[in-house]
């Protein structure tokens, strides 16, 4: 039985999967297959998304009934990841932070879950069309919420950003690019287990869902973040029934690939937010 923390993100999971195949979705490549709702504003915002704020270039909108201090959270956790290190590359983290802001790339942020919602089929109005991944909801607490908001702002910076900025390396459709290969090693090794997105259909959704869910997990084991996220699960050491690998050794030992594949991209653009502060907001 999974705990509160892994059923909350498999939720998370099912919305995005209903967002890219059931209502349109986005093409995270900037040709937007959604609708956006009426009564748009100069900055994006509009009846679906009245709350906005931009934090470091990346613009976040909250749906009716987020609270202001909520969003203000989110920001100063993306903020967090991108504090400075000296593990930190100018160029590629200028080159990232360019990409966020030149290509409109936005977070969604929900209050509850989808039915609170009469729709879920629309985005922040243009320019904030596209570069999009899902949701972050407001209405946890404690690890769930620590691990709702960075998962979900994780693939926003992986499966948009990272995919825009550096398009060979984090081609989630090509598998011999090092995202795929990454994964596939830990797939290979029993480390990494997909068969919970079996049933998406199309090719390229699936690959897009399942790497960015790779992404997402190496990221938070390499900044050994799993337990103050929930993501440990009894049965299964450090990690979970879905990846297995929950600490920096893990990956270093199982998972090499992953490692340089953090080591090249993640480690050069983002910092490993402070602790204390992330579950001081949350």
């Amino acid at each position: 039985m999974m705990d509160l923390g892994l059923n909350r993100r498999s939720f998370s999971t099912l919305v995005l999967c209903l967002l890219l195949l059931g209502c349109g979705g986005e093409d995270i490549t900037g040709n937007s297959s959604q609708g956006n709702t009426g009564s748009a504003q100069a900055d994006g915002t509009n009846s679906m998304f009245p709350e906005k704020i931009t934090q470091n270039g990346l613009a976040i909108f909250g749906r009716t009934g987020v609270s202001s201090s909520f969003l203000t959270k989110v920001g100063t956790a993306y903020e967090a990841m991108l504090q400075t290190s000296s593990s930190i590359d100018t160029g590629m983290r200028n080159s990232y932070n360019s990409t966020i802001s030149s290509q409109y790339v936005y977070q969604r942020v929900g209050l509850g879950s989808p039915s609170n919602y009469s729709t879920m089929d629309g985005g922040a109005s243009s320019p904030f069309d596209a570069n999009a991944v899902d949701y972050i909801w407001e209405g946890a607490s404690g690890a769930d919420q620590i691990g709702e908001v960075l998962e979900h702002l994780l693939h926003t910076i992986t499966a948009v950003g990272f995919k825009l900025a550096f398009s060979s390396a984090w081609d989630y459709n090509n598998k011999n690019s090092q995202l795929y290969k990454a994964m596939q090693q830990a797939i290979d090794a029993g480390d990494y287990d997909v068969s919970s997105y079996s049933d998406i259909n199309d090719p390229e959704d699936y690959n897009r869902i399942i790497t960015q869910e790779y992404a997402y997990w190496l990221i938070l084991a390499e900044w050994d973040y799993f337990v103050e996220t929930g993501k440990v699960q009894n049965g299964y050491g450090n990690g979970n029934e879905e990846f297995k690998l929950g600490k920096p050794a893990e990956i270093i030992s199982r998972n090499p690939l992953g490692h340089q594949l953090y080591q090249d991209y993640p480690e050069k653009i983002l910092s490993i937010p402070n602790k204390t502060l992330i579950t001081s907001l949350f």
